[in-house]
């Protein structure tokens, strides 16, 4: 030990005396060590555990032939779905009546003007947006929507979203009505009387966000349902270092496991160990092969040091070849955004017709998603070509409690240009029949506004399912349908909680997860044990694929 230190020492006297070299490093041992610190491959202990505690007892590996990509957008706070698809029949007067100064006129803007500049990136930008009103997000919130009835769907796409109701007019997204987070199907008399069996929590924005990603509305303490797909198959993937699940948007429930832990990045580059990758100069090779001689030596130590070694090993063997194969394999795209800028840009306020920046992170969120899917389906990490991954993507922003007509309208043009940007890249990738995006949210919002002209935590919500090529093949996404049908907007009416317009919820999220794990590949028995509250939306008793949504795939 005493041998290895002295060497590190001469090397760091080394690194530091060379100074007339361009590509000098100026570290010393403080500023070495407080480097590895820092970077972001060792910012959290989480992520060197992501890398180094893989499952040593591997599953069966499920054998799959192609790959699959399944792409939560978790629209964190609790978004509005019923300012985002409005009704379009004669239960808007009902809508209009309950959001008064919030709600969104009944006017259609005519999607088919915008239709074919959009698939080539010319749409009109600033005052020749269709949704314009004075250069301002809160008034272009409220001025109209997109009219869906030509697909059958009584329902129009708020007008700053034209790229989302585009995918909607080109079968490659669909809706899902009155979604929620439950239990068993509930109505509003099991409510009254007490009945009901309601998630734990209900209105509270983590216990309803740790329910929905373990995937049981009556139990806070499990681990995730995509980590248990995980568990199951540890295997998947040729036994890669990554894992089946990533996260884009910190550490959640959804991705964790008993024995697998989902791999936390930011987006963009991935985290590297810098000044000692093996591709660089200047002693950096040297510096690796100290750093792998310390942890040899302590593999041969104490448990503690033995664990401490072999996490350090696999967490710098592997953060290098996820950094490597990114490096070397660049991604680009001809296709163009809808205002003609490079497809993942982030248009300008002006472009817009915004008064406020859109950016809360969602698109580069994406673009970093659609590069890693690419390099897994190409098999950039040299570990067979992946078969499925996980991908959990948060966009924040949706707790409107006040002034929603600014703040919401911001989300809505994220979401809408984001999804668009990455079913683009889906496609000019030729991955867009691979790979599944959905969404899922805390809950819906009250259709009663407040003082401050928003509105509270509610229950049901309209979600949606994006993908495919709209071929109408076998298997792909049933694209431009509503699943499930809208509720009631009438306050105290059938479909409210109580007396605030806290939308009772038809469809649960667990059918709509439970879904899209029969199209990733999961088998009907690991589905009943992700989901164990499924049986309870079984029309048939014991039949439980009567419990899946089977039109939401052809």
């Amino acid at each position: 030990m005493r041998f290895a230190l002295l060497r590190y020492r001469q090397l760091i006297w080394r690194s530091t005396s060379v100074k007339n070299d361009m590509k000098k490093s100026k570290l010393n041992r403080r500023q070495f060590l407080g480097s590895l610190a820092a970077s972001s491959a060792l910012g959290t202990l989480g992520s060197v555990g992501q890398l180094g505690l893989i499952n040593e007892a591997v599953a069966a590996d499920p054998g799959f032939a192609g790959y699959k990509a399944l792409v939560c957008v978790f629209m964190l706070g609790g978004n509005d779905g019923f300012n985002m698809l409005i009704p379009s029949d004669a239960s808007y007067d009902d809508y209009q009546a309950i959001r008064a100064a919030i709600a969104v006129q009944k006017n259609d803007l005519g999607l088919s003007d915008i239709s074919s500049s959009l698939h080539d990136g010319t749409m009109g930008s600033g005052d020749a947006n269709l949704y314009d009103v004075n250069q301002t997000n809160a008034s272009a919130y409220t001025k109209g929507f997109y009219d869906l009835s030509s697909k059958g769907i009584n329902l129009g796409v708020n007008g700053v979203m034209p790229e989302f109701a585009q995918l909607v007019t080109d079968n490659k997204l669909s809706l899902i009505a009155n979604c929620g987070n439950m239990v068993a199907p509930t109505t509003r008399t099991q409510v009254q009387d007490k009945t009901a069996d309601l998630p734990l929590f209900l209105f509270a924005h983590n216990h309803q966000q740790r329910e929905l990603q373990t995937g049981q509305a009556n139990n806070l303490d499990d681990i995730g349902w995509a980590g248990k797909i995980a568990d199951a198959w540890s295997g998947i993937n040729n036994n890669s270092p990554l894992g089946l699940n990533i996260s884009y948007s910190g550490n959640n429930r959804m991705l964790i496991g008993n024995t697998t832990s989902p791999l936390v990045l930011n987006p963009g580059t991935p985290p590297a160990f810098y000044e000692m990758r093996q591709d660089q100069s200047l002693y950096e090779d040297q510096r690796r092969a100290l750093f792998n001689e310390l942890i040899n030596i302590g593999k041969n130590g104490s448990s503690f040091q033995q664990l401490s070694a072999n996490l350090w090993d696999r967490a710098t063997t592997n953060f290098e070849a996820l950094s490597l194969a990114w490096d070397n394999n660049s991604v680009s795209y001809t296709t163009k955004g809808p205002y003609g800028e490079d497809l993942f840009d982030i248009p300008s306020t002006a472009m817009l017709s915004y008064s406020s920046s859109i950016n809360a992170g969602l698109i580069p969120r994406l673009e970093t998603v659609a590069k890693m899917i690419e390099l897994g389906v190409e098999d950039a990490f040299n570990t067979g070509n992946y078969k499925r991954q996980i991908f959990f993507v948060g966009l924040g922003g949706f707790d409107t409690h006040a002034a929603q007509s600014s703040s919401h309208s911001l989300r809505l043009r994220e979401l809408s240009l984001g999804l668009w940007k990455f079913q683009k890249a889906m496609e000019e990738l030729g991955h867009a029949d691979k790979v599944t995006t959905f969404s899922m949210s805390d809950f819906g919002r009250s259709l009663s506004i407040n003082a401050g002209l928003g509105t509270d935590h509610g229950w049901g919500s309209h979600h949606f399912v994006m993908g495919g090529t709209s071929s109408g093949d076998a298997g792909s996404l049933n694209g431009g349908a509503m699943i499930g049908t809208p509720p009631s907007l009438v306050v105290d009416g059938p479909d409210d909680y109580n007396n605030k317009g806290r939308i009772i919820p038809s469809v649960s999220q667990d059918q709509v997860n439970a879904t899209l794990c029969e199209w990733f590949g999961v088998e009907p028995s690991l589905i009943a044990s992700i989901f164990p509250n499924l049986s309870n939306f079984e029309t048939s008793p014991g039949d439980a694929s009567s419990a899946y949504l089977n039109s939401l795939f052809i």
